[in-house]
């Protein structure tokens, strides 16, 4: 499965990515991805990145705080958390069903 989002964030590094290929009854998007940064600051740097990188005009949601931002392409939505956020939502849980392409043990901390 090619994906420019989660090819992006891996090229950035992004710490434990996971894809999610959501079910077809998913009608909001066909995958999720999650990852995390250690700091705001981190987090705020691949928001501007991912900007520039896909003509993103608008700042997405989460954005002035730093600690979750959301980016919805439509098909792909992808959460960018604080390691500490991250932990404390949990999203991995709530699409634990989903079929997982790349794990958050699998990518590189």
């Amino acid at each position: 499965m090619s994906n420019k989002y989660l090819n992006f964030i891996l090229t950035e590094k992004g710490k434990n990515v996971a894809f999610y290929q959501m079910q077809e009854e998913m009608k909001f998007a066909s995958s999720i991805i999650i990852q995390h940064f250690n700091t705001v600051i981190e987090n705020k740097k691949f928001a501007d990145l991912l900007m520039a990188k896909f003509n993103i005009s608008d700042f997405p949601e989460g954005y002035n705080r730093g600690e979750w931002i959301i980016f919805d392409f439509g098909d792909t939505v992808i959460h960018s958390f604080t390691q500490d956020k991250r932990e404390k939502y949990n999203l991995d849980k709530m699409w634990q069903s989903a079929k997982v392409v790349i794990s958050p043990k699998k990518s590189k901390k």
